[in-house]
């Protein structure tokens, strides 16, 4: 069995007993949840108040729309390349297009799918959000080349100006493309 490593920051019960102000420290650093494992299994997750309260915003963005479907526009230009269709079906699931995201959050799941990330050093998220504010879109480039293709995905967005954290992102459109 292989193990997974997770993506994410881990502590223990233990730590989170002496000195739980740590965590939420490890937690607003990373700008992701803190997993808790007590005995090698996972007893909870930490968050800072600004993530736990942008989770409850994006929520109720979601359900302010309930006969509402998202808005799910990854449209493949000049892509002919094998397993493109999956890819595209994979990363519409990955960035729901409508929705609010935090550039790094975008980032982080851009790099799960394999595209080289943009972020500059530990967790820097201003080149990106300067880029989207020049241009009005992000572009990745996937590691892999596919049939000796480079592939490209734009992802046209707006700064949202209605969230109190400089780095959400509302996503409008996807593009695959191929070089």
């Amino acid at each position: 069995m292989e193990l997974k490593k997770l993506e994410v920051p881990t502590t223990s019960i233990t730590e989170v007993k002496k000195s739980p102000m740590d965590v939420f420290s490890q937690a607003r650093e990373a700008g992701t949840a803190v997993y808790v494992f007590n005995r090698e299994k996972i007893a909870g997750v930490m968050l800072t108040q600004e993530q736990y309260e942008t989770l409850l915003q994006e929520l109720h963005e979601l359900r302010a729309r309930p006969n509402q479907q998202p808005i799910q526009e990854v449209e493949s230009e000049q892509v002919s390349v094998k397993g493109m269709e999956d890819f595209s079906n994979t990363l519409r699931k990955a960035l729901i297009t409508g929705s609010t995201m935090s550039a790094k959050n975008v980032d982080e799941r851009m790099v799960a799918l394999g595209f080289i990330t943009k972020k500059t050093g530990f967790g820097g998220v201003i080149d990106m959000i300067h880029e989207l504010n020049e241009t009005g879109k992000l572009v990745y480039q996937l590691r892999k080349k596919s049939e000796n293709k480079t592939i490209t995905a734009e992802i046209i967005a707006e700064h949202d100006n209605n969230s109190h954290l400089f780095d959400k992102l509302i996503i409008r459109k996807i593009y695959l493309k191929t070089i």
